[in-house]
């Protein structure tokens, strides 16, 4: 009796960290980030995009996913920078390029390695991962640069980099 008991509270406790029927991890992911000061539809569009996610049964292969994006698609973001900053080689571009970029592509990266065994640690490099877009924008409006293809760019990778915060938030 008291091992179907255990064995009862354990799949409750199971089914109560996932997210309510007919959503998927990354779908509730998408809600939260939306309180974040994010765009929600954004969020599905880039997560929808790769098939990968909907097959997450977890947070923890959820957090990796998200991660390795947020690195992917920050070394791309960064070979676009180096490119702009040869047509336009202001100080506020090559500070994005190299400067704000090398740290989000680390920052990734650093959260990526860390995944397993400090979580905490993890989290905390998601996080600073947004830190260089912001940065870049900043510089960008200080030299009254007005660019849109940087400005979505730098939008994704500080999205990339909430989603991957919330998530790695989730893990033990």
């Amino acid at each position: 009796m008291k091992s179907s008991l255990f064995i009862l509270c354990l799949v409750l406790v199971s089914y109560a960290a996932l997210p309510a029927s007919g959503t998927n991890l990354y779908d509730s992911l998408c809600k939260e980030v939306k309180t974040a000061g994010s765009d929600e539809a954004r969020c599905l569009q880039i997560l929808n995009a790769d098939p990968g996610f909907a097959a997450a049964k977890n947070y923890f292969q959820l957090s990796k996913r998200i991660l390795q994006l947020g690195v992917k698609k920050s070394i791309e973001g960064q070979n676009y920078l180096k490119g702009v900053m040869i047509k336009n080689p202001s100080a506020a571009i090559r500070e994005c390029a190299t400067l704000d970029y090398d740290g989000v592509v680390g920052s990734f990266r650093s959260a990526l390695g860390e995944l397993k065994e400090d979580s905490m640690t993890a989290n905390y490099d998601a996080k600073v991962g947004g830190d260089g877009p912001t940065t870049c924008d900043r510089a960008l409006a200080e030299e009254k640069i007005n660019n849109p293809a940087i400005a979505a760019l730098n939008k994704d990778i500080y999205l990339l980099s909430n989603l991957a915060f919330l998530a790695t938030n989730k893990l033990p």
